[in-house]
Formats: structure tokens, C-alpha cells, sequence
């Protein structure tokens, strides 16, 4: 059995290179920006939602190491330089010759607004399941996260060597169609994945598909413990919440502007514990990319310290969650995935 207190955290899932190219305010309008080049300005940063946690969960003081694959081109050697140019450690990052390093690429207009990306991340669908086996067995840590640009059958073997080291496993959704394939194989069933932050439509998905395996209906609130003030869209996700936590004792739901939920279900009693955080108060937004992951990143790192956190730990909650949004605020506030402003200030150690 793993030291759970002091271990490192594991991230596994998607680095990639982000390109976001600008059109020109002196272009007229979109018609005249279509089959031609037109000045503008190119951003290249890092990206995908595992590096972005894993960055977050560094910068909030965890010992975190991304597992991740890139290719043998000039975008990896990119993406390698910059993790180590932020102190991420690139031990972990798989080489997979012949398959091109997961790069996203948009294109915004001169207000912001996305008019077109395409997205290459085929890569992760070649990563070595053996290779990830190997590395949770040797490194022990204590808390692993895995996003959903894996492929399910590398989730199978993590969650199945998880529950061999009594390791608890943490899921970011990532999208509706990525977050279902903990459905496939063994995956939820195993019952490694303690933890879950998925945003309302996720949680729809994947509770509608869980009601589909249990055979049962969504029903209504087990245990109604909601403040006055929360909006109708927590009315609205709580059954589903509820629903999903007797197969995830722990669903953390992102609620954007509107805040977060917490639903957690005593695996002893089964009794649920509700807790509605009201978001945090942002002077001005710059960019949105990323805000979700950085959440969950400094998630994870307060998680980690506090990994045998029961459900009816209201305060202990309240710290930890609080810390999260907090670091969305700040990468909120940033033209990057993840706020350089994120540090260990933001763990809770008591």
C-alpha cells in the first residue's frame, strides 16, 4: 500500500503545441478572409489538458509528472523546451516516431471569436498502456489522474494496477464524447476512479449512460443540503451529480460563471454530503483556455496532501475547492493555458 500522504501525483493524457493565428482588424469581414492569406499574428504556446494540469499542480507545489507522447519533429522538440523551460520534469514523455506531435490550430477573428481549428491528436491513441503500467508500478504515487484523450483501453490498464496498489485514480472528462469511454471495458466498474470533475454536459452524458449500466432511473435528491443561494442550473445538475456518485464517490462539477458543485457519497454509509461553492469574483477575463484545467490541477495538488478526505469534511471541502477556483481565476486572467501567478500559495496544509 502506497504512503498516500506524502507521494508524488501522476497526470496522464495530452500535451500538445497550440497555434491560435489572429486575423488583422484592417480585414473587412469574414467573407474576404476565406480562400486567401490575410495578415494577422501567430501564438504559439503549450497546451493539452493533461500538461495544463500538470503544470497547475507544479506551480501549486505538488510533486507532479506528466505521462504523455509527442513525435519525432520539430513541434516536440517545441513542446519539450518549453516544459522544461517552466520546471516540468519530461521524464515521462513518450517518443513515437512516425506519428506527428499532437498539435491544435485556430483561427480567431479580429474580436476573438474562433472561425475555424483543427485538431490533431491522433498520437494519443498510441501510447504504450505497459509503459504507463510500468510507471505507476515503480513510482508509487499517490494520487493519479488520467484525462480523456487516452484511449480506453489505457485507462483499463491504469485503473486495474490502480486498484492493485490501492492507488485512488481522478478523471477529467475532457469532452462528452471523450468522457464516456470510462463506460468501455472495466474502467468504472473497478472502482479506482474515487474522483471526477466534469462540467454540466459531461455530467449529463455520463450519469444518463451510468443510469443505462445500473438499470434505474435518476432519482431525486438522496440528501438536500443546498444553500438559498444557489442558481437554478445546480437544481438542474444535482440529480445527475447524485445519480453518478454510486459509481464515483466524489463528482466535482465545473459550473463555469455560475461556480462549482460537490456531491460526495460515503462509501461506508452511502450517505450523500452536498456542497455548492458560489464562484469567485473576476475583475475582467482575458482568455477562457485552460481556466477548467487549472482548476483541477490545483484540485489535485490539495487532494494529494489530503487524499483519506471524507465527503462530510465540509470544511476541509470548502479550503480545498475555494484554492481551485481561485487558480481558474488567475489563468483567467492570463493570455496563457496556465497562470504563471499560480504558485503554492494556493495549497492548504493544514
Amino acid at each position: 500500500m502506497v504512503n498516500s500522504t506524502i507521494g508524488k501525483l501522476i497526470v496522464i493524457g495530452g500535451v500538445a503545441l497550440d497555434m491560435t493565428s489572429t486575423i488583422s482588424k484592417s480585414s473587412k469581414n469574414l467573407t474576404s478572409i476565406l480562400h486567401t492569406s490575410n495578415p494577422g499574428h501567430i501564438k504559439q504556446t503549450l497546451g493539452g489538458v493533461g500538461r495544463n494540469v500538470c503544470e497547475a499542480a507544479v506551480r501549486t507545489g505538488a510533486p507532479a509528472f506528466l505521462v504523455s507522447a509527442v513525435g519525432n519533429d520539430l513541434a516536440a522538440q517545441t513542446v519539450r523546451q518549453g516544459l522544461k523551460a517552466i520546471g516540468m520534469s519530461t521524464q515521462f514523455i513518450q517518443c513515437i516516431p512516425n506519428h506527428p506531435t499532437a498539435v491544435y490550430n485556430a483561427i480567431h477573428s479580429k474580436s476573438g471569436e474562433l472561425i475555424a481549428a483543427v485538431a490533431d491528436m491522433d498520437i494519443f491513441d498510441t501510447v504504450d498502456p505497459i509503459m504507463i503500467d510500468k510507471i505507476v508500478h515503480t513510482e508509487e504515487p499517490s494520487l493519479v489522474c488520467f484525462d480523456g484523450n487516452i484511449t480506453a483501453k489505457t485507462m483499463s490498464k491504469i485503473t486495474a494496477k490502480s486498484v492493485q496498489l490501492g492507488i485512488p485514480v481522478f478523471f477529467e472528462p475532457t469532452s462528452v464524447p471523450k468522457s464516456l469511454k470510462i463506460f468501455e471495458r472495466d474502467i468504472i466498474t473497478s472502482g479506482a476512479i474515487k474522483f471526477i470533475s466534469p462540467n454540466q454536459f459531461e455530467l449529463e452524458a455520463m450519469s444518463e449512460t451510468a443510469r443505462a449500466l445500473l438499470n434505474n432511473t435518476i432519482s431525486n435528491h438522496d440528501n438536500d443540503t443546498m444553500t438559498p443561494k444557489a442558481p437554478a442550473l445546480v437544481d438542474r445538475v444535482l440529480p445527475y451529480a447524485i445519480h453518478l456518485s454510486h459509481m464515483i464517490p466524489n463528482v466535482i462539477t465545473k459550473l463555469g460563471e455560475e461556480g462549482c458543485l460537490y456531491v460526495g457519497r460515503s462509501t461506508r454509509t452511502r450517505q450523500v454530503h452536498v456542497q455548492y461553492f458560489e464562484p469567485e469574483k473576476v475583475d475582467h477575463i482575458v482568455n477562457v483556455t485552460g481556466a477548467g484545467d487549472c482548476f483541477v490541477g490545483t484540485l489535485l495538488a490539495n487532494l494529494r496532501k489530503h487524499i483519506t478526505i471524507q465527503p462530510d469534511n465540509a470544511t476541509l471541502w470548502k479550503q480545498i475547492i475555494s484554492r481551485a477556483q481561485r487558480a481558474a481565476i488567475l489563468t483567467l486572467q492570463s493570455d496563457l493555458a496556465v497562470s504563471p501567478y499560480i504558485n503554492d500559495k494556493l495549497l492548504y496544509s493544514k
